[in-house]
């Protein structure tokens, strides 16, 4: 009987990689290991700044430079493991996963500073939370016509739209063009999702 612990994406990911670990050159270990430390190198250096701009260590225009530079640091794990031949189901997994994190990082920090609602934030978590468990179901239960969950060009807009407002807010939290980026970003998160809960109800009928 499979444990509930196994369903977790993160679970299953983990034990479906050690299934394959002992077939990779220790190249190919390495590799991956570095892209996995990427991936979670970068949620570290998210609440870094996220703490230094809080503490007063570092002013809004430094951590505006840091946050773009995590931004654009991104593929960095995708592009590591592709280059050593070493992608793995763990990868594929942890790489959103963590996408999902840092926005949620990022989205705390904003409600502690007064910039963001609790409802808002707590929308976008849901979001995400729900997307990810859709593909996740999808992953144990392919259909026929495979996978329509997957990142549409809608959930990648609206991630980018989200990746802008946040910059902006960096930079202007009270403006006027903060304010509606973030509402944008917000709604199109909402909206990608309802899309693929279509998707997702049509693919099972």
């Amino acid at each position: 009987m499979t444990r509930f612990i196994d369903k977790i994406p993160l679970v299953a990911a983990y034990q479906q990689t050690q299934d394959v670990w002992h077939d990779f050159t220790p190249e190919q270990r390495r590799a991956a290991t570095l892209a996995s430390v990427a991936t979670f190198g970068r949620l570290a250096l998210r609440i870094a700044v996220e703490y230094g701009q809080d503490s007063g260590k570092l002013s809004r225009r430094q951590a505006f430079l840091a946050h773009v530079a995590l931004d654009c640091a991104d593929t960095i794990d995708g592009r590591v493991a592709r280059a050593g031949n070493a992608v793995t189901p763990w990868g594929k997994v942890a790489d959103p996963f963590a996408d999902k994190i840092d926005f949620a990082i990022q989205d705390i920090a904003r409600v502690r500073r007064g910039e963001m609602s609790g409802v808002e934030a707590g929308t976008r978590v849901l979001r995400d939370t729900g997307s990810t468990v859709l593909r996740h179901h999808e992953s144990l239960h392919p259909s026929p016509e495979g996978a329509r969950t997957a990142a549409t060009w809608a959930g990648k807009g609206s991630s980018i739209l989200r990746a802008v407002a946040n910059r902006v807010g960096d930079i202007a939290p009270d403006s006027k063009t903060a304010t509606v980026t973030r509402h944008a970003a917000t709604a199109g998160l909402v909206g990608s999702f309802i899309s693929n809960w279509r998707d997702f109800r049509r693919n099972r009928a």
